[in-house]
């Protein structure tokens, strides 16, 4: 074999090994953001689903359905749809693009507003109309950054502007495993209680006032759940990922290393028939 192709296997191997290098210290950083992002979770799944239970409580108490159980006045749902800005996280995006797209009602009845640039990327071409917000673009998502867009969406409801509002994102089910959901932030209808609760509860101010104090803090409570949810999902996804890539470029290396040594014992065979040849013409 000519020394060029021992040189490009050369190439080759050494370009793997850089690969692989990059793939390993990704790997290793998406762990400890996932660690970090796990013990987030742990602490705030518990007040998301106090939350939920306090809204159902509270639901459940009034006598008249409130503004904020009735559907809006605006024409289409508000689909808001959360993935990830950056790649390298497997099929993260993808996934949930393919499992949303057969659920969506038609573009005459859903816009869509997109908080992420892979499903930006992937929904643009569509039919329905389409809003972007790069909320996953920043290095921390600010608290504050979620509290504005909780109060835009609720404006948006009370203005009459939406129907209803859809929150789409994946769900942490564990290490390599990203759940699509959705849940419906307004009206409150979802999971809510079907009957009247008996029980006599003493609350101030009275039950209307006191739902409209609550809303606005809930829906800022589902929004930050599902975002950390989504993120953690992300870690997950990029860590399993990358250690698919460092292992594929492991199994890579010991082909091209196969070939190489292959490749160099033959041009060394090759070598010395050429020196047993010359030597056998000279005696000749």
């Amino acid at each position: 074999m000519s020394s060029g192709k021992l040189r490009e296997l050369r190439g080759r191997i050494r370009s793997v090994i850089s690969i692989q290098q990059t793939t390993r210290a990704m790997r290793m950083i998406a762990a400890v953001k996932l660690r970090k992002a796990q013990e987030r979770l742990i602490r705030l799944r518990p007040y998301r689903q106090t939350a939920l239970e306090l809204r159902n409580v509270i639901l459940a108490q009034l006598e008249e359905p409130h503004f904020y159980q009735l559907p809006g006045q605006g024409p289409k749902s508000l689909y808001v749809i959360l993935s990830s800005s950056r790649g390298l996280c497997g099929a993260f995006n993808s996934g949930l693009v393919r499992w949303l797209i057969p659920q969506l009602p038609s573009p005459s009845e859903a816009d869509l507003l997109v908080l992420g640039k892979k499903a930006y990327e992937a929904l643009r071409r569509g039919p329905h109309h389409l809003e972007y917000q790069d909320l996953f673009g920043a290095k921390d998502i600010a608290p504050e950054a979620v509290q504005h867009l909780a109060q835009t969406l609720l404006q948006r409801f009370r203005d009459g502007q939406v129907r209803e509002i859809v929150l789409v994102y994946n769900r942490f089910g564990g290490v390599g495993r990203s759940l699509p959901t959705q849940q419906v932030l307004l009206p409150l209808t979802e999971g809510a209680p079907k009957e009247r609760d008996s029980r006599m509860w003493f609350h101030e101010p009275d039950l209307p006032k006191l739902l409209e104090a609550f809303v606005p803090w809930y829906i800022e409570a589902m929004l930050w759940a599902a975002v950390q949810e989504s993120l953690t999902a992300e870690h997950a996804a990029r860590m399993v990922a990358m250690q698919a890539a460092t292992d594929n470029a492991e199994e890579l290396l010991r082909t091209l290393r196969l070939q190489y040594n292959k490749a160099r014992q033959a041009s060394i065979t090759k070598e010395l028939l050429e020196i047993v040849a010359g030597a056998e013409a000279l005696k000749g």
